[in-house]
């Protein structure tokens, strides 16, 4: 009976899934109606924890799978009566766990992968692109914008930002103002949390990351400060169906550029300043001649344009248990196969399309 219930089960989430792949109006049908109860029921319940619930969650799976490939070593090759048992134990509930993963992953990620993207719902980008001037409009107003916020922070003796704020209540904030221009972002938000492995998250060069099986928005806490509010709005923007990076970009970006706090619109904009400076650079072939034509990026936006301050990627360093070069390539390699099993086909270049949608934002704007 239980074997017909799970094969059942199964068999109805890769039906939910294929259904998924095939139909947007199915997806966002379940986004309109369906994610907004369910997921905030189960971010409702997580929020109650103080730490991370989804990084534990990962730490105990990692246990788990420890633990059973040791017994089942230890059954293998000593026959041990006790090392049948406890193997047998630990095996029992594994298809169940595998299976309430598959649901869960289904209900919060699969199916957003697949609903209309931000661009559509909300925008309307054109057709035959954007030139490189209307590139260099855009370049130039992030750079004016952040240069003109730089001096107007409080630093500590080395130079680096002091932030004094609320960094999740303002992000929450933020959040909810954006929700009245875009209706999918209405509704409830549960505080943004800290990862805990924070400094193994840094070797992996990841901000922040969205546990769709603990519907949590969580955020490296080693990372150089300004970096937090951006990372902060795009994590919570992923708990309302967005998941695509380029428009969780767009959003974080939209959510702090408008904010009271001007920590959030410095963030913002040093948010999206590399992928616009780069596709900028690329779009004059490099040329210095034309770069010293646009505004200079100032000497402190520069310093503060950093992931980690240089004492805390030596504290990492330090107590790194393995190779940073091991660790980004593990995460790179993990991330663009989970990006592309979704549909996502650029894989880790998905973050880069902030910019057409920056272009397409500021589109009878800026141009």
């Amino acid at each position: 009976m239980r074997k017909r219930l799970w094969i059942v089960l199964f068999a109805a989430a890769v039906g939910i899934n294929l259904i998924a792949w095939n139909s947007r109006a199915f997806c966002d049908l379940y986004i309109t109606h369906v994610f907004p109860v369910l997921g905030t029921a189960y971010a409702r319940l997580t929020a109650v924890f103080p730490f991370s619930v989804g990084e534990w969650m990962l730490a105990a799976a990692v246990l788990y799978v420890f633990f059973l490939a040791v017994f089942g070593a230890l059954y293998l090759f000593a026959r041990r009566s006790w090392t049948k048992k406890v193997f047998s134990a630990l095996q029992r509930p594994l298809a169940w766990i595998f299976l309430l993963f598959f649901w869960i992953m289904t209900c919060n990620c699969f199916i957003q992968y697949h609903a209309t993207e931000f661009e559509d719902k909300y925008m309307q980008a054109r057709a035959e692109g954007y030139t490189a001037e209307e590139l260099a409009a855009l370049r130039d107003y992030v750079v004016e914008n952040l240069n003109e916020l730089a001096g107007q922070f409080v630093r500590d003796g080395r130079g680096y930002l002091i932030y004094e704020g609320d960094l999740h209540e303002t992000a929450i904030a933020e959040m909810g103002r954006l929700g009245t221009v875009y209706g999918q972002l209405q509704g409830y938000y549960p505080q943004p949390k800290r990862i805990f492995f924070s400094d193994f998250l840094s070797q992996t060069n990841m901000m922040g990351y969205y546990f769709p099986f603990s519907m949590e928005a969580n955020y490296n806490d080693t990372m150089y400060v300004v970096n937090l509010p951006s990372t902060a709005c795009h994590e919570l923007a992923h708990l309302k169906g967005f998941l695509q990076e380029d428009e969780a970009n767009l959003i974080g970006y939209l959510a702090c550029i408008d904010s009271p706090d001007p920590f959030f619109r410095y963030s913002g904009y040093m948010g999206v300043l590399n992928y616009v400076e780069n596709e900028f650079i690329r779009s004059i072939d490099r040329s210095a001649e034309e770069y010293k034509k646009h505004p200079a990026i100032s000497d402190q936006v520069r310093a503060d344009n950093i992931f980690l301050t240089e004492e805390a990627w030596e504290k990492v360093e330090e107590n790194a248990v393995v190779s940073t070069k091991t660790a980004k390539s593990a995460s790179r390699a993990v991330t663009t196969a989970a990006l592309k099993m979704n549909g996502v086909k650029e894989g880790m270049q998905s973050y880069e399309g902030v910019v057409k949608l920056l272009l397409a934002y500021y589109d009878g704007i800026l141009f």
